[in-house]
């Protein structure tokens, strides 16, 4: 139990207090009777703690010296971050613009240096064009200074009928010719868009599949050769466009003119 008279803890037995000498009442006090405690001022003084009331305000703090702020930094690196953002924004929009101006002027450079170049591919397909020219007029006058083509192909004056026997075309040339080598007789592919030789040269030589036959002939008076292509036996697969390359001993040619066959189906 509680001494009522000092507030010590003594034995539930004890009827005198063996601290302050005072009678032990038998019955605790209840809550409504708060139990008096009455230290002595020396314990009081010596527990090293400033009584505080509980009813008294906190004292405000000191107010915060003028001028202060001013160097607050983080406010400072705050300015610091925002002018440095403007000027990128600025170099940015700066660098854009001569980006764009230095590709435009890079385009038209390009466009420039293509013009060049497609003018000077035209001027050299001009150049080669006539170089093709001079050296084919050159080599035509060189080929008859060597090949001299006393008597070219005449066209026929109708078709030749089928199966039938005679003299078609004939070409006869000056030159340092050979009657087995010198003339090849031509015919246009349509196919092919090219020219195939049909038979060989030589005395008399045949094509069974155009019913066709060659003889060349040469005048040794004269020096003169003639070469003639004849109908034996033609057949429809021989219609078409003729030509003879007569070529000399040093390799040089000459091109007769081209003439037309038209081959009339045999009645019956």
């Amino acid at each position: 139990m509680i001494c009522l008279n000092c507030g010590k803890h003594v034995d539930d037995d004890v009827r005198v207090c063996p601290f302050c000498g005072s009678a032990i009442a038998d019955e605790e006090p209840t809550e409504a009777d708060p139990l008096p405690i009455n230290l002595p001022p020396r314990e009081r003084i010596d527990d090293g703690f400033e009584r505080i009331e509980r009813d008294e305000p906190a004292p405000a703090p000191a107010p915060a010296p003028a001028g202060k702020n001013l160097f607050n930094p983080g406010l400072i690196f705050g300015l610091l971050s925002l002018i440095l953002s403007l000027l990128c924004l600025v170099t940015i929009f700066s660098l854009r613009g001569a980006v764009r101006q230095l590709a435009a002027a890079q385009t038209e450079s390009l466009n420039a240096i293509n013009a060049s170049v497609s003018t000077a591919n035209d001027r050299l397909d001009q150049l080669d064009s006539t170089l093709a020219k001079v050296q084919s007029e050159a080599y035509e006058k060189v080929a008859s200074q060597s090949i001299a083509i006393t008597k070219d192909i005449t066209p026929l004056t109708g078709p030749v009928d089928e199966g039938k026997n005679n003299q078609m075309f004939i070409v006869r040339a000056k030159g340092n010719l050979n009657v087995d080598t010198s003339f090849d007789w031509q015919k246009y592919n349509e196919a092919t868009g090219g020219w195939v030789s049909i038979v060989f040269t030589g005395d008399a030589t045949t094509n069974e599949q155009y019913g066709l036959r060659l003889e060349n002939q040469r005048d040794a008076t004269n020096n003169e050769f003639t070469t003639i292509l004849w109908a034996q036996f033609i057949t429809q697969e021989a219609a078409g466009t003729y030509r003879c390359v007569i070529t000399d001993a040093t390799g040089i040619t000459k091109t007769s003119a081209e003439a037309t066959v038209s081959i009339k189906p045999a009645e019956g």
